[in-house]
């Protein structure tokens, strides 16, 4: 297929290009044009997409590439190219929303030849060089498979790549059906086991602790309760604060009538009006303050205490202001903490439950592999090593055949090729069994880590009475702050109204209520069990007494109310754990019960060996050698060679280096020789500039081509000349025209320039009689659909010298 040249192209609907567009191709060199986005990437892609079936820097970039090849405004694409010469055909693929359908396209050799040696898109010169120096030395590396198709090491690579397992026991251990999986499982099971383990024990740690928390609460009420947290709604029930709350509000009534008593002694007892404010004075000073305050303060204190309905609140309004500041900020502050940490808890939950999608979607990727591959390639791959031990000569042992009739190598050779195909399927089941495993322990961590944090967010409506109660309780807090001055002065001037208007009357009624004062208090004292009012007893101080026995007692209560609310919520929090512990305890059994399985298995597989033997050292040696000589010898003269025509200036040369140690693979390193002679010692990406740079990797990717047969006569390049200046150039135009003239090569060069495409028509303008050329301008029509204009070039004879 030497002879074989590109005839035609017609590309519908594909990546940018729009509508239908035939692009002529049966010229020697054919020179495409275009604007930054015109379509020629574009182009060359729908060349190798109908030659070979794929597009292999776009699989690079992005493996589901086959959903965005069509045009987004169009419902089906198809590209076709059509061959001249020996072996002509034509080749094309049809797209849909489904992927890629070919209906012809090269074979695998040579549709591998197209893609690495004949087409060079612009995304992969600049990464050329670096795809080739991190090859590795693996037998699939771009490097690996250049050498084997220049030097036919096919059955020397087989034979190495046979033999690999063959040179540790572990690796033996491992071609054994299922060992690396079940060594995989155990571990998980272990880890999840003990993991399950300690958090049980946490939460036993935990409902330990509440019910510390319980009995304490409980000895401190004097309560008598059965500690057993199977018995919850008994404990619960011992807990509610009936009684309590009762006694309390007895409590608070007894205080204010108290204070009602004390203020009769004080008007009984008092001294008389103040000498320099009168009784119809105060009452006129409060008056005006009532008509701008007293309303605004009533209707605030009904609202404070509806945010806080079981909070007290003092009855002056000086006294209130302070307690109300105190009280609604520490409601706004507990309410905002709370209604902050569900919304963090939430925000969480969101994220784990998308990382939890993610590991799935991961984990079922990694079974339907898992579900494709054969699961006894291992197991068939060690029976059939057993048997070469028993191959003498070309005879079959199994079915007495003679295999020496079939002309396709020795019969040992076909074994061991056998067992190398079966032990990688066995490979990459083990590396499957790996991923699954590490893939279902993340979702078993995201699956419990959801668990505690569904428990624990409370639903939407509870988070909207928690903002709203901040916000309420913040409101309120502001308000009262405003009129809080302004109420301390009400309060003082309705303390000197009230003083005043008594004093009218006190002389009067001095004695007449300080008797009935001293009587009420006595039965009061009576009342609240504590002893009468004795004759000669101050009053001031026998109110003392009674008013510290009513202050301790409502202390005493609201202790006793906290101390209920804390065991009601530590029976709360037991309940929450006990039902995370049953769900931990089923999942536990499970675990342990395939954990016996697993490990039953485990002890079984461990009797399980094969034998090999070692013979990679000659083949090792042998190998190196001619790997050695190709890339000394060969490659890198001819790379040097393009180097030096392209950079003439440049006094770092780019090439291979070969260990002269043994190698069990290609492990060639990507260094720079200086011109003058010895190794510079870094890499070009060190050494070079970003121009030569391209240079280096454009010149080897030619000389890739350029050293093995010529396959098919092609050279495809899209925009080859990035970072070169026009020294560069002129020396690209050159070497072009020279494989394009002498050497037979067919090029396709892709620029966007202008200048640079007019100069290159120019150079590569046709020579000699049978040379052509063809240029193909691509603009965006009125509708932004794609245009090709074709211009064909075709030698002419000078006669305007002869004539002169």
């Amino acid at each position: 297929m030497t002879d074989l040249l590109l005839k035609e192209l017609d590309v519908t609907d594909f990546r940018s290009i729009r509508g239908r567009v035939h692009a002529p191709l049966d010229a020697q060199v054919v020179l495409i044009h275009g604007e930054n986005g015109a379509g020629k990437t574009s182009l060359l892609s729908a060349i190798e997409l109908a030659l070979t079936g794929g597009v292999q820097s776009l699989r690079r970039a992005d493996p589901d590439y086959a959903s965005q090849l069509m045009h987004r405004s169009a419902a089906r694409g198809n590209v076709s190219v059509a061959t001249v010469g020996t072996g002509a055909a034509t080749y094309g693929a049809t797209l849909s929303r489904d992927g890629i359908a070919t209906s012809n396209s090269l074979d695998a050799t040579l549709a591998s030849f197209f893609s690495e040696r004949s087409y060079l898109p612009q995304a992969l010169l600049g990464q050329l060089l670096q795809i080739y120096q991190d090859s590795g030395s693996g037998a699939n590396s771009p490097l690996a498979k250049f050498v084997g198709e220049l030097l036919r090491l096919d059955r020397l690579d087989a034979i190495e790549a046979g033999l690999k397992p063959l040179g540790d026991v572990r690796n033996v251990r491992k071609v054994v059906d299922g060992w690396s999986d079940n060594e995989l499982e155990k571990t998980r099971l272990d880890a999840l086991i003990k993991d399950q383990k300690l958090s049980l024990l946490q939460i036993i740690e935990d409902i330990g602790f509440q019910m510390s928390a319980i009995e304490k609460a409980a000895d401190a009420l004097g309560l008598v309760v059965n500690l057993d947290d199977r018995k919850l709604d008994a404990i619960e029930q011992a807990l509610l604060p009936a009684d309590d709350e009762q006694r309390l509000a007895v409590i608070i009534d007894r205080r204010r009538e108290l204070g009602s008593i004390r203020r009769d002694l004080v008007r009984a007892a008092g001294a008389g009006p103040s000498a320099s404010f009168t009784a119809e004075s105060s009452s006129d000073v409060y008056e005006r303050w009532a008509a701008t305050y007293l309303e605004r303060y009533s209707a605030l204190r009904s609202k404070i205490e509806a945010i806080l309905p079981a909070t007290p609140m003092p009855g002056d309004m000086a006294a209130f202001g302070d307690a109300a500041i105190r009280h609604l900020t520490l409601h706004a502050d507990q309410a905002t903490s709370r209604a902050n940490k569900a919304k963090t808890d939430a925000e969480r939950l969101a994220t784990a439950e998308s990382e939890i999608e993610v590991a799935r979607s991961r984990l079922k990727a990694i079974s339907g592999e898992m579900a494709g591959t054969s699961t006894s390639a291992g197991g068939l791959a060690a029976i059939l090593s057993e048997v070469t031990a028993f191959i003498d000569g070309e005879t079959c042992p199994v079915c007495d055949r003679d295999y020496a009739e079939l002309n396709a190598g020795t019969l040992v050779e076909h074994v061991h090729g056998k067992v190398r195909r079966l032990s990688a399927s066995a490979q990459r089941l083990l590396e499957l069994g790996r991923m699954n495993t590490q893939a279902q322990a993340l979702v078993d961590r995201l699956e419990r880590e959801i668990a505690t944090l569904i428990d624990a967010i409370p639903d939407e409506r509870t988070l909207a009475e928690l903002d709203r109660a901040a916000a309420d309780s913040n409101s309120a807090r502001a308000e009262l702050a405003d009129i809080l001055d302004a109420l301390k002065e009400g309060s003082r001037l309705r303390a000197a109204q009230v003083a005043a208007q008594r004093a009218v009357t006190e002389a009067q009624s001095r004695s007449v209520a300080l008797t009935a004062a001293r009587q009420t208090l006595s039965d009061f004292a009576v009342a609240v069990a504590t002893p009468p009012i004795a004759d000669g007893e101050d009053l001031s101080v026998a109110a003392e007494r009674v008013q510290a026995l009513l202050d301790a007692e409502n202390a005493t209560l609201e202790v006793r109310l906290s101390l209920r609310r804390e065991g009601r919520s530590a029976v709360a929090t037991i309940r929450s754990l006990q039902s995370r512990a049953d769900r931990l305890s089923d999942e536990l059994k499970q675990h342990e019960a395939t954990l016996k399985i697993v490990t039953g298995a485990q002890q079984r597989a461990q009797k399980v060996r094969v034998q090999g033997t070692k013979i990679r050292d000659a083949v090792d040696a042998i190998r190196s050698s001619i790997i050695r000589r190709a890339f000394n010898e060969r490659l890198n003269r001819l790379w040097r060679d393009l180097f030096v025509r392209l950079a003439p200036g440049e006094p770092f040369i780019p090439a291979f280096r070969i260990p002269e140690a043994a190698t069990q693979r290609i492990q060639p390193r990507l260094v720079t020789d200086h011109r003058a002679g010895g190794a510079a010692g870094g890499t070009p990406g060190a050494m070079l500039s970003a121009g030569n740079l391209n240079t280096a990797a454009l010149t080897l990717f030619l000389s890739l081509h350029l050293s093995v047969p010529k396959t098919l006569p092609w050279l495809i390049l899209d925009d080859p000349v990035q970072s070169m200046d026009d020294v560069h150039i002129a020396h690209l135009a050159a070497l072009l025209r020279t494989l394009s003239k002498e050497h037979g090569r067919q090029i396709v060069i892709a620029v966007h320039d202008r200048q640079l495409f007019e100069y290159l028509r120019l150079e590569l303008s046709p020579a000699f009689p049978n040379d052509s050329l063809l240029t193909l301008e691509l603009a965006r029509g009125p509708h932004q659909d794609t245009r090709c204009l074709s211009r064909r070039y075709s030698f002419r004879e000078e006669t305007s010298l002869l004539a002169a």
